[in-house]
């Protein structure tokens, strides 16, 4: 029997606040988290970071990928070096990866985060 999509926009997701972030926060579009779309094994979530803010460097075992929507700075990917990041790149991050990004530029820096499985719950930020 087929089952019915969850059709959701950007402004249905939960705003949440990342731990290790500043000027920085995340919008839970696809997630156990977001009754509008409570996804039970893969998450997205649009993140925004600041001119200046940053998603520090981190890791964990879920797969994960990050897409750049808008602007511009640096990731961190345990490459040795932090590399130029731009729209359209796309930064696949095996189970364990480091990774992190900062906003070097002076527009907002706006990334799709597809995770499997999801992270769990993170603080909601109430506007």
């Amino acid at each position: 029997m087929a089952v019915a999509a969850n059709v959701v926009t950007e402004k249905d997701g939960i705003p949440v606040l990342y731990g290790g972030a500043q000027r920085c926060f995340g919008v839970r579009v696809v997630h156990q988290q977001n009754p509008k779309a409570p996804s039970k094994n893969f998450s997205c979530t649009i993140v925004y970071v600041s001119p200046g803010g940053f998603l520090a460097p981190h890791d964990h075992p879920q797969e994960e990928v990050y897409i750049v929507l808008e602007g511009e700075g640096k990731g961190h990917f345990g490459l040795g070096k932090a590399i130029d990041i731009k729209p359209g790149m796309f930064m696949h991050l095996p189970p364990n990866a480091e990774h992190g990004v900062e906003n070097t530029g002076d527009k907002m820096l706006k990334l799709l985060l597809c995770t499997s499985p999801q992270i769990g719950p993170m603080p909601v930020w109430k506007l």
